[in-house]
Order: C-alpha cells, then structure tokens, then sequence
C-alpha cells in the first residue's frame, strides 16, 4: 500500500471514530452512541467509557500463567470473587477483556437485533444517569441505567457504571451483550451448566 493510501486509510478510520466520540454533547447520546458502537466495531466504546467502569464490569484478561494459577487457587472462595479488582492490573487489561467478550459476531448480531430506548435522563452538575428500555428480539424487555461523569462543564461525558433490572433467564445473554460483565458472565455459566443437566 502506497503512503497516500495509507494516509486515506487512517483517514477513513479516524472519520469512522469519530461517529462513536466521547465528545457527545449531552448523556442520552453518549449512551445512544454507546449502543451503536457495541453493534458496529466496539472498540469506538472505550472514548466513552472511563477506567472505573472497567474495574467495575471485572472482566479481565489473563496470560496462560494467570490462568493456571487461578485454576490452582480454585478452592479458595476469596480468590474467585467477581467484584475483586485486583488494583495491580492496569486498565488495558480490563480493556481488552471487554473487547474480547464484545468483539463476537453474534454479540454484535443480538446488540443489532435489540431494540432500545431512553425512558429517563437526570443531570446535576457533573454527574448524570440515563435509564434505558431494552427489548430483544427474545425475551422480556430490561432496563439498564447508565451512570455518566464529567471532569467539568465543557468536558465529555463518560459512562462510569451500569446498572440492569429485570434480568431473568430468557433475557440474560442480551443483558450480558448489552453490558458484559463478571458476574453476569458466572450467571451465564452456572445457567448453562444447568440446562446442560437436564
């Protein structure tokens, strides 16, 4: 490829970015953005998103010596804890956990097929919550309620937590694509597990 056309290329990608900015003018649209880009490339998720929201949803990525070792630690049920954020893992490990759960085709299948919509928007100061109505094509509707912060008027809103209600079997696989996290992700694994049993 030519330097020109890697130039138009880069170009290209950084128009594509910015579709899904974290330069959003108000919290209903930052979290309208959010779900676009869970359904398109969910990498343009992280501008949106601060490093405590990542803490928060727990995943995380482990290198082959992690893994043997949690495996090892097993009967210690403190070692297991999904909201235990081990404070020596940097951001980017959190990162790259969430994208690679969200990064699946037919993750991106069930946040297309999900139809959603903004029920509520509170805003004080730096601090905003946009509570949302999921509806998957499958299941019963849920909500999910966005916590948003900013470093001051003028500055970007970034999702800083996610909260779900009414989450129940038939809906669990499109909560955890509408937000993935460790415990909803244990959940989906115990749940599994079971109906493996019957």
């Amino acid at each position: 490829m030519s330097p020109r056309a890697r130039r138009a290329t880069a170009l290209l990608g950084l128009l594509a970015l910015a579709g899904c900015s974290a330069t959003e003018r108000t919290p209903a649209s930052v979290v309208e953005s959010y779900f676009d880009c869970l359904a398109v490339d969910p990498l343009r998720t992280l501008p949106l998103l601060t490093p405590e929201f990542h803490r928060r949803h727990a995943l995380r990525a482990v290198t082959q010596a992690e893994a043997q070792a949690w495996i090892s630690r097993r009967e210690s049920a403190s070692q297991l804890d999904p909201e235990r954020a081990e404070p020596e893992l940097s951001t980017d490990r959190f990162q790259l956990a969430w994208l690679s759960i969200q990064g699946r085709p037919e993750f991106a299948r069930l946040a297309r097929e999900s139809a959603r919509s903004v029920l509520d928007v509170r805003e004080s100061n730096d601090e905003a919550e946009v509570i949302t109505r999921i509806e998957p094509r499958n299941g019963p509707p849920f909500e999910q309620s966005f916590r948003l912060a900013r470093e001051g008027t003028g500055s970007a809103w970034r999702i800083d937590a996610v909260e779900q209600r009414g989450v129940v079997s038939a809906n669990a696989v499109a909560a955890f694509v509408a937000y993935p996290n460790e415990r909803s992700r244990r959940a989906l694994e115990a749940l599994t597990r079971g109906r493996g049993g019957d």
